[in-house]
C-alpha cells in the first residue's frame, strides 16, 4: 500500500526535527563515546590510559600532597612545569574524589572527556549554522557525533577533548564579540582565552591574530574598539599571571605556562632522529637518569642547546624534517581519511574567504596558526585533535558548496521533469 503524501510530509518533518535537534546530537554523540569506552576500558586501564601519562602522574602527585610535580615515573617528587595546569588539576580532583589511579577515577575522567566531545558536536552545529548555514552545521555535527575516530580520541586521558571544546566555544564567542559593544562579552572572551592557554599552550598562537582581527574589523567599520580590546587582553594576561608567578618563584626564570618547548624542539631535531615518532633513549619516560641528574631546567636547557646546534649545522635536514612533520600533521593517523579531509578543510576556508565572508577569517587563522609550532618541533597524531572539529566543519562546507549548483538545478525542475527556471 502506497503511503499518503501527508504521511510522507509528516515523517519528513519529524526526521528533520530530530536531525536538527541539538539534544539528539548530544545524546547520540555521548552514547557513541560510552560504547567506545565499554570496548576499550576493561582490561586496558593501566597500559592504555594510566601508564606513560604525564597528566595522570602529576595528578597523582597533587592528590597525594606533593604538589604539581613529578611528570614521569622514577623521577624526584619536585615541582614541574612540563604540563599546563588545568587538566592535571582536573584529574587531581577526580583522584581526590575516587582514588588515585583507581578504575572509578578512570571511568569518571573518560566519561567527562566524552561529555566534552559530545558538547563539541552540539556547539559545532551552532557554529556552522551561524557562519555557513544550517545544512553545514547539522551535517558537520552529526559527522562528529557518530564518527568512530573522534569517539576513540575523546576518551584518551588527555586535554584534547577539552581543548577542542574550548576552541569551538572561543570561535562562537569571538563571532559574537565582533558585533558587540558589550564590555562583559569582551571580558568573557579574554577570560576564556586565558583559561584555554592554561589548558593547551598552543592556543597562545591564536590569541594575537584573533584580537588583531577584532581590531581590524572594527577599524574597517569606522569604529574604535580600544576601550574594549585592551581590557579583554588584560583579563587574559591576568589569568595567566598567577601560574607565571608560580613558575618564576619555583624555577627563577620566566615561564609563562610550561617549559617543555625546548624538549619538544629536541625530540624532533637532533642527530639521532630517524623517524617522526621515535623517542631517544634519554627521554625521561624511557630513561630519567639525565633528567634526574640535571634537574628540570638544566635538562630542558641542555636539550635546547643540542637542538639549536643541530638546526645550525643541518639547516637542510631541519627543513626536511619540517616538511615531513607538516605532512604528518595533516594526514596521520590514516592518510586515506585525513588527507582528503585536510584538503577539503583548506578548500572550505578558501571558499569562505573568496565569498568575502568576514566570519570565515578566524577559521583560516586556526588552520594557519595552530599547527606552526608542531612543524618546527615535534608532532603526534593526537596533537591535531583540538582543531579537528573546525576541519570537519570546513570540509563539509566545501562539499556542500560544490553541490550547490546541482541542488539549485534540481529545485528548478518540477514534478514532471520540466525545467521551470535556468
Amino acid at each position: 500500500m502506497r503511503e499518503s503524501p501527508h504521511f510522507q510530509r509528516r515523517f519528513s518533518r519529524i526526521a528533520f526535527g530530530v536531525l536538527n535537534s541539538p539534544l539528539a546530537i548530544f545524546i547520540v554523540a555521548l552514547l557513541a563515546r560510552l560504547r567506545v569506552m565499554e570496548q576499550l576500558l576493561p582490561g586496558n586501564a593501566w597500559r592504555g590510559f594510566y601508564a606513560n601519562n604525564e597528566s595522570a602522574r602529576i595528578a597523582w602527585a597533587v592528590a597525594s600532597g606533593f604538589g604539581f610535580s613529578s611528570p614521569w615515573p622514577r623521577t624526584p617528587l619536585l615541582p614541574t612545569a612540563v604540563e599546563p595546569p588545568v587538566y592535571p588539576y582536573l584529574l587531581a580532583g577526580i583522584f581526590k574524589l575516587a582514588g588515585a589511579y583507581s578504575d572509578l577515577s578512570l571511568w569518571l575522567a573518560v566519561e567527562l572527556n566524552a561529555v566534552f566531545s559530545a558538547l563539541t558536536a552540539v556547539l559545532l552545529y551552532h557554529l556552522g549554522r551561524r557562519v555557513f548555514g544550517t545544512s553545514t552545521g547539522m551535517l558537520a555535527a552529526w559527522i562528529w557525533a557518530i564518527w568512530l575516530y573522534p569517539a576513540v580520541v575523546s576518551i584518551r586521558l588527555w586535554e584534547s577533548s577539552l581543548s577542542a571544546l574550548l576552541l569551538v566555544i572561543a570561535l562562537l564567542l569571538l563571532l559574537k564579540v565582533v558585533d558587540s559593544s558589550l564590555t562583559w562579552r569582551w571580558l568573557l572572551f579574554g577570560g576564556l582565552a586565558g583559561f584555554a592557554a592554561l589548558t593547551n599552550t598552543t592556543f597562545l598562537s591564536l590569541l594575537p591574530p584573533f584580537w588583531l582581527w577584532l581590531w581590524i574589523t572594527h577599524r574597517r567599520r569606522g569604529l574604535s574598539c580600544g576601550k574594549l580590546l585592551w581590557p579583554s587582553v588584560a583579563v587574559s594576561l591576568l589569568i595567566l599571571t598567577p601560574w607565571t608567578i608560580r613558575n618564576y618563584a619555583t624555577f627563577h626564570r620566566l615561564i609563562p605556562v610550561r617549559d617543555n618547548l625546548e624538549l619538544e624542539l629536541w625530540i624532533g631535531n637532533h642527530k639521532g632522529v630517524a623517524k617522526l615518532y621515535e623517542f631517544s633513549n634519554t627521554f625521561p619516560l624511557i630513561d630519567p637518569a639525565e633528567y634526574n641528574r640535571l634537574g628540570e631546567i638544566g635538562f630542558m636547557e641542555a636539550n635546547r642547546d643540542v637542538a639549536l646546534q643541530f638546526i645550525r649545522q643541518h639547516p637542510g635536514g631541519f627543513l626536511r624534517f619540517c616538511g615531513q612533520r607538516c605532512y604528518a600533521y595533516w594526514t596521520t593517523p590514516d592518510p586515506s581519511q585525513w588527507l582528503p579531509i585536510s584538503m577539503l578543510a583548506w578548500v572550505g576556508a578558501i571558499i569562505g574567504l573568496w565569498r568575502k565572508q568576514p566570519d570565515a577569517i578566524p577559521f583560516a587563522i586556526v588552520l594557519i596558526m595552530f599547527p606552526l609550532i608542531y612543524y618546527a618541533t615535534h608532532t603526534w597524531p593526537t596533537y591535531r585533535h583540538p582543531m579537528e572539529p573546525v576541519m570537519v566543519l570546513l570540509a563539509v562546507y566545501a562539499v556542500l558548496s560544490a553541490l550547490e549548483p546541482l541542488v539549485w538545478r534540481y529545485r528548478a525542475v518540477d514534478g514532471r521533469g520540466r525545467v521551470v527556471t535556468e
